[in-house]
């Protein structure tokens, strides 16, 4: 089931992955970006849903169970691995790591998202196996994803969330939300910090500077600012923040 395209609705949904800082083997967007992203979310009474990998979940178990007292939470795979293709190892991990976050934060998931987005037909049959009720992994800026239909409910992703951090997010992003039915949209702890004063620490620092300058552009206050100022403008034009669990919960 798709959630497909419709004007008129006045829902939306926020959702973040939580994971390490994009390949770099820490932590520091979870300890020190969440806080700053949840503390918006306080501000203006914000539902949302944190897609967590299990491995996360097992190091900050504490972290990631004060984080389901208030919001929802779904699965992120165990070890920010691709589901690109299926074997009996990945189907072990994905039910580990659902497994395991259960069991920290003491509820059941309903929500999966596959890291870096990387899917294959095969993954929806086993999601539905493990014990999933919906998915958030499929995109429309992947023509990969586009003739994919799974077999459990779908809620695609319009843009990748990088648009956000550059000038066209203005138009792009809010576009979305007057256009679809019910818009998605994604973010990584990780962008509410300076993204540079994590690349200085790496080795490389001026490649990865100005070979990815999607990975920092913007990033820290400016887009604290950015997100803060997006949901104002949601609440202003009468939008409703929802989780994808209550997305999914009302349909059925």
């Amino acid at each position: 089931m798709l959630c497909g395209n419709s004007v008129g609705s006045r829902q939306v949904v926020f959702t973040f992955d939580i994971e390490n800082d994009f390949n770099f083997p820490s932590f520091k967007g979870l300890e020190l970006g969440l806080p700053k992203i949840k503390r918006i979310l306080e501000r203006y009474k914000i539902p949302a849903t944190f897609f967590v990998t299990g491995d996360v979940a097992e190091k900050y178990p504490i972290i990631i169970r004060n984080l389901g007292e208030h919001y929802e939470i779904g699965c992120h795979g165990y070890h920010h691995e691709s589901f690109q293709k299926i074997d009996s190892q990945k189907k072990k991990l994905l039910k580990s790591a659902k497994k395991r976050i259960e069991e920290i934060i003491d509820q059941e998931i309903l929500g999966f998202r596959a890291p870096y987005l990387r899917v294959c037909p095969e993954l929806f049959d086993t999601l539905q196996n493990v014990g999933f009720k919906y998915d958030s992994s499929l995109t429309w800026f992947k023509i990969s994803h586009w003739r994919i239909k799974g077999s459990i409910p779908e809620y695609r992703l319009l843009l990748p969330n990088v648009f956000f951090r550059f000038p066209l997010f203005n138009s792009l992003f809010k576009l979305n939300s007057r256009l679809i039915k019910v818009p998605v949209f994604y973010f990584h702890p990780w962008e509410a910090l300076d993204v540079r004063t994590l690349f200085i620490s790496r080795s490389r620092y001026f490649w990865n500077l100005f070979s990815r300058p999607d990975r920092w552009f913007n990033s820290g206050t400016t887009f604290l600012s950015s997100f803060s100022n997006f949901i104002r403008y949601h609440l202003n034009h009468g939008f409703q923040f929802k989780t994808l669990k209550e997305i999914y919960l009302e349909v059925e």
